[in-house]
């Protein structure tokens, strides 16, 4: 009798201890506001003339965006060390306050002074939420026993960010018109405050595993172990060789400006993030049935396909060929994979440290490809930078025929890990 009621004490006290079944899905909610929210950015279209008429050059408002690159990717592996020792709601809400200076910056900059501090304090901003944001959907999935949803929710949550930029291209282009550079530039901060006021109602995950004594035997540990587990050194590969393809769409509008007018590349901007908005919303319901790696491998076939046809006979609709059409079901299915494989205390630094990679080698391969293009056009360069992201799939192969990933630890609050 008293080792029965002592059981039903037990399982009474670990239901209590357990979040809500709703706390998951208002983080999830809340993420999917603050994605749109963060890239609801009004000067997107803009950004680079903007920069040039506060500097009065190009080549200032190149640098500008040369430097916010360099800059992200200098902040990746601090800011992962801070979200998985100090937590991912606070590095979260830092982010989104840096992120709002950032633009008070841009709004406010008179030379290129204030433009280079706000430009590095963009850079500190996405560094913190790469990695980041991701992990706190995976730690309050895993939280709540429901980690078997990541693919579909974070599907979700992403897919805001497209829905997004297509919504904010056309009325920043409208709003230029009819104001100033200046004045959608500063209409953009309020969607930034905004984020900070969405940051400050996440819930923090309790999901922790053990700490290491200083930061730099965290990342000692994180190094070690991507290099010991075959799947996330794979995964990281692939992972960085994706990332490094991307740099093609900083050269697609050029092919495109050369079969469509100059005023349809605003149409055709909106109609990518249309198809990626699409792409992520269902990619939860593909996943559940192919798995993730089928699902990546499937993906990136597709997109092979339809890019190579694109660029080999151009036609008035390759532009509507051109790009990621399965963009969205490609990078949940790898999220999928690569949150799998993070070990919980080191998720936000595994995430930083595959993020600079894929920095790096992206500013290796867009180098590469506009010297391509300067001396053998643009679909020589478009070209090499797909024959890149084709190396990703004999990767992606290895990992759908290796062993399976190692489950979840199945750590709930109370646990030693937590004490």
């Amino acid at each position: 009798m008293f080792t029965r009621l002592s059981a039903l004490l037990h399982a009474r006290v670990t239901a209590l201890s357990r979040p809500r079944p709703n706390a998951a899905d208002q983080t999830v909610r809340l993420l999917g506001w603050f994605n749109f929210l963060g890239d609801f950015r009004l000067y997107g279209p803009i950004m680079v003339i903007y920069f040039a008429q506060v500097t009065g050059s190009y080549t200032a408002a190149a640098s500008l965006l040369a430097v916010k690159t360099l800059s992200s990717a200098a902040f990746e592996v601090p800011t992962g060390l801070l979200s998985d020792r100090l937590g991912r709601r606070g590095t979260m809400i830092a982010g989104a306050v840096v992120m709002v200076a950032a633009h008070v910056g841009y709004a406010c900059a008179s030379g290129y002074g204030l433009l280079l501090a706000a430009v590095v304090l963009e850079g500190l901003a996405t560094s913190l939420w790469s990695g980041n944001n991701e992990s706190l959907l995976y730690d309050t999935l895993v939280e709540a026993g429901r980690e078997e949803e990541f693919p579909r929710h974070s599907g979700r949550v992403n897919s805001m960010f497209q829905i997004a930029l297509a919504l904010a291209a056309p009325i920043g282009g409208v709003l230029a018109g009819a104001w100033s550079l200046r004045a959608v530039v500063a209409v953009s901060v309020v969607p930034q405050v905004l984020c900070v006021l969405v940051a400050l109602r996440v819930r923090e995950p309790r999901l922790h595993g053990p700490l290491e004594s200083t930061a730099l035997a965290h990342l000692g540990s994180a190094l070690r172990g991507v290099r010991r587990d075959p799947v996330l050194r794979r995964m990281t590969l692939v992972s960085a060789l994706r990332y490094s393809s991307e740099s093609a769409a900083q050269l697609s509008p050029v092919f495109v400006a050369g079969l469509w007018p100059l005023w349809a590349l605003g149409l055709w901007r909106t109609f990518g993030h249309g198809m990626a908005f699409i792409s992520f919303r269902t990619s939860g319901w593909v996943i559940n049935r192919l798995g993730p790696t089928r699902t990546l491998l499937s993906s990136e076939l597709l997109d092979a396909s339809v890019n190579t046809v694109a660029l080999i006979k151009p036609t008035v609709f390759s532009p509507l060929l051109l790009g990621s059409p399965a963009y969205g079901m490609s990078t949940t299915a790898q999220q999928t994979l690569l949150q799998r494989a993070f070990t919980p205390h080191q998720r936000a630094t595994m995430g930083s440290l595959t993020a600079l990679l894929g920095s790096a080698l992206y500013a290796l391969v867009a180098l590469t490809a506009g010297l391509i293009a300067d001396h053998w056009g643009i679909v020589a360069a478009l070209l090499t930078i797909q024959a890149v992201a084709l190396i990703a799939l004999p990767l992606t192969w290895r990992v759908h025929t290796s062993t399976p990933l190692r489950p979840e630890p199945a750590e709930r609050p109370g646990s030693d890990a937590d004490n």
